[in-house]
């Protein structure tokens, strides 16, 4: 596929998604403050997390999409890997976020007080999980239809989405049955399903920069034994 093509199918994926998550972050936020819902809150500053991870991927993909030139003699094909390692500590961040205060929670041992959400978080919850497991899929199909690792990291960063929108979901809806302490322990779930996609992002993407790395060695030394006669 070519450069332009690349760039073109990758900032319209972006764009789509950025607009996604702007009305849902809103959404979730409207929902949580009217509904008195903690977690619904917390869910829309996870969303609102996935519009400036996108920005990210927009900014790694333009640079990769430049060709070779003086400082980048093996083109910058790579720092789109850059931009997918930044992504991966960005949901690695926001998923510390979330089990922190989950714990939290947990170990302090006062429910009696905690508000019962209203059946607006419900229903904004089962929205949310909808609408990000449909941007991960377009996501995800867009980036394996270019290649493309800063596009796939994007994709399982809605995935996580979805997750802590399953999480709110069992919380609020835990609450409402009686039982506030469900919000805080899916909370704690969704912190091991959030850090295990920001680990095998993180690790796939350093490993093709290794192996880059390896090979731009490779053609020194190659270029170096040209250079120097051997004795």
């Amino acid at each position: 596929m070519e450069k332009n093509e690349f760039q073109k199918v990758a900032n319209k994926v972006s764009i789509v998604t950025i607009i996604g998550n702007i009305i849902l972050s809103v959404m979730k936020l409207l929902a949580g403050v009217i509904a008195h819902s903690n977690a619904m809150i917390s869910d829309a500053v996870h969303s609102a997390s996935d519009v400036f991870s996108t920005f990210i991927v927009m900014i790694g993909i333009k640079l990769s999409s430049k060709s070779a030139d003086k400082e980048h003699p093996y083109g910058h094909e790579r720092l789109e890997c850059v931009a997918a390692i930044v992504l991966s500590i960005v949901l690695f961040i926001t998923g510390l976020g979330i089990g922190s205060n989950a714990l939290k929670a947990v170990t302090q041992g006062d429910y009696d007080h905690l508000q019962v959400p209203g059946i607006l978080a419900l229903i904004a919850a089962i929205v949310s999980i909808v609408s990000k497991e449909a941007m991960y899929w377009y996501t995800r199909y867009h980036a394996k239809r270019i290649d493309s690792s800063a596009l796939m990291a994007d994709a399982w960063h809605h995935r996580s989405d979805a997750f802590s929108s399953i999480g709110a979901l069992v919380g609020i809806a835990g609450s409402r049955l009686g039982f506030p302490i469900m919000d805080s322990i899916a909370s704690l779930v969704i912190f091991v399903f959030i850090v295990k996609a920001a680990s095998d992002i993180f690790n796939s993407v350093f490993y093709i920069l290794f192996k880059y790395l390896c090979i731009i060695r490779m053609e020194k030394f190659k270029h170096l034994r040209h250079v120097i006669p051997c004795p």
